[in-house]
């Protein structure tokens, strides 16, 4: 059985790849075993390389012809490297190569049957996120603790299937009793993908009130930096709140910090900054002089005062149930599901303006970390919270607000001793910063196009990967390599494709412009402008 499975013999040993010379008579470059034929060398296809009593595995990387010297003369043959990821051992696989192949060690075709082996310690959990692509009779099996307990990133350009993907992988836990999931949804496309077992908020609409924010939070949206008394500005505003609260709050007087989530009037806090402002003091001859911080704040009051009229901030400056400290705690049982209500929820972020979404990703990312953080039954609440467009806020290079990231990269970092995970979504990896990225244990790669991108991932993800970075740009829309800790290997997969899907589907421009639709009322549309309500 296994003659029938020899493809070649090892030419060249490395560290980590080994040189495979494919058998002269293999002319078609297939090979049939029993009723199955298997295609030879195709990038990202299995061998095994018997070494002692272990099955050595590894993934084709690259496949070419080349010289080689054989019968004193030199003649052309099939030549494949080889990345070894992992060793068979009692008919389970192991990530990892403890012993080497050595040169002239015989190579052969990995078949169903292995690669079952292969897949069997994790088809326990019966976890399968779709077909294995060059296995099509094949699932794919993952260990769903290590996929969703480490942080995940999930790649691809616009029109790979990020949407879908996210949806298919969610909808597999949607129906367990006690799934946690935060959604933060940037163009309002999952609604749709979850009829059922889902709770969905209008972010314009429902009520985050400023009081939940950091001090570090309302600085970054309060202060422009750029103002010459930014340092005083935030001293005063630091001491403003924190009397705020601790007027509010007599109960808490005593353990109260400027960070602590409890109510303070923002209006009074204006107030009293108007009033240092514009405050004239008494001379030493009678007569009236400018206060200590006359006209510092003037640009600052500005800022304020556009933000809390501005009806699109209404959300956070003039709740309407949220007006004190008592109402955050049923705030944050409808956003965790607490009630047994939902097992994920919506945060609709499309209708808010552009320069609050920062804010509001690293208000909700804190509120989550913090949260369990202090929660005791931490271990019983497990929340997974998937992050949308990332790139848009969780990029190094923002000269605006680095709230965002910087909460991420936290939790990225500690999130997980504290029962908090994420999922990075994006279709520009090389934008997002590098410590949170480099914490994800496990990547979803979709098509990328962006050489850039290309090489990011590469750059990340394990050297396993190695090989199939060729085929990143080729893959199928809603095919993805999966790679880390939740798979046995590097392993390519069809994932199945979400029911019902997300709202994310394309227009097709030409079909459209072929016949006649719905006709476009331009006043409808810009009522519906005016009065910020989508369709």
């Amino acid at each position: 059985m296994w003659e029938e499975k020899q493809i070649g013999v090892v030419r060249e040993v490395t560290s980590s790849s080994v040189i495979v010379v494919i058998d002269a008579e293999i002319t078609t470059l297939t090979k049939k075993i029993g009723t199955k034929q298997y295609f030879i060398g195709q990038i990202g296809t299995y061998v095994l390389i018997p070494v002692g009593q272990l099955l050595v595995m590894g993934i084709v990387a690259e496949f070419k012809k080349g010289d080689v010297y054989e019968s004193e003369k030199v003649v052309q043959r099939y030549l494949m490297n080889v990345t070894l990821i992992g060793t068979l051992k009692k008919g389970k696989f192991e990530s990892g190569v403890s012993v080497l192949p050595n040169v002239d060690m015989v190579v052969y075709l990995l078949e169903d049957k292995d690669l079952k082996a292969a897949f069997s310690a994790f088809q326990r959990f019966n976890f399968s996120v779709g077909q294995l692509s060059l296995f099509e009779s094949e699932r794919a099996y993952l260990d769903p603790n290590k996929f969703f307990g480490k942080h995940l990133a999930v790649m691809g350009s616009s029109g790979a299937g990020k949407s879908c993907t996210v949806a298919s992988l969610l909808q597999k836990v949607v129906t367990l009793p006690d799934t946690n999931i935060v959604i933060l949804d940037i163009h309002n496309e999952y609604k749709s993908a979850f009829p059922e077992g889902c709770q969905h908020f209008d972010i314009a609409a429902l009520e985050l009130p400023y009081w939940l924010m950091n001090f570090e939070e309302m600085v970054e949206l309060f202060v422009d930096q750029r103002d010459d008394n930014a340092t005083s500005i935030v001293s005063t505003l630091q001491d403003l709140v924190y009397a705020g609260k601790k007027a509010k709050n007599q109960r808490l007087a005593g353990m109260l910090t400027v960070d602590t989530p409890v109510f303070f009037d923002i209006n009074e806090v204006r107030a009293r900054m108007q009033f240092l402002d514009t405050e004239k003091i008494t001379g030493g001859t009678g007569g009236s002089k400018e206060g200590p911080q006359f006209g510092k704040f003037t640009r600052f009051l500005m800022r304020l005062n556009s933000m809390l009229n501005d009806p699109r901030y209404a959300f956070m400056f003039k709740p309407r149930v949220c007006v004190d400290s008592e109402s955050a705690k049923g705030l944050l049982t409808m956003i965790f599901g607490l009630d047994g209500k939902s097992k994920i929820t919506i945060m609709d972020m499309s209708g808010i303006p552009f320069d609050v979404v920062n804010t509001i990703v690293a208000l909700i990312a804190r509120i989550a970390f913090d949260f369990n953080f202090w929660n005791p039954n931490r271990r019983e609440l497990p929340i997974l919270l998937v992050l949308e467009e990332a790139h848009n806020y969780l990029s190094m290079n923002s000269k605006g607000s680095t709230a965002a990231r910087l909460t991420v990269e936290r939790i990225a970092k500690e999130g997980r001793k504290y029962g908090v995970s994420v999922m990075i979504v994006s279709q520009r990896p090389s934008e997002i910063s590098e410590t949170i990225l480099s914490q994800c244990n496990n990547f979803v790669v979709l098509r990328l196009l962006n050489p850039v991108d290309q090489a990011y991932i590469k750059r990340l993800v394990p050297e396993t990967f190695s090989g199939l970075e060729a085929v990143i740009s080729t893959l199928r829309q809603g095919e993805a390599i999966f790679v880390g800790d939740a798979a046995p290997m590097p392993i390519r997969i069809q994932i199945d494709a979400p029911n019902p899907p997300p709202a994310s589907a394309d227009i097709f421009f030409y079909d459209k412009w072929k016949k006649k639709g719905a006709e476009t009322n331009a006043d409808d549309v810009m009522e519906r402008w005016w009065n910020q309500h989508k369709a």
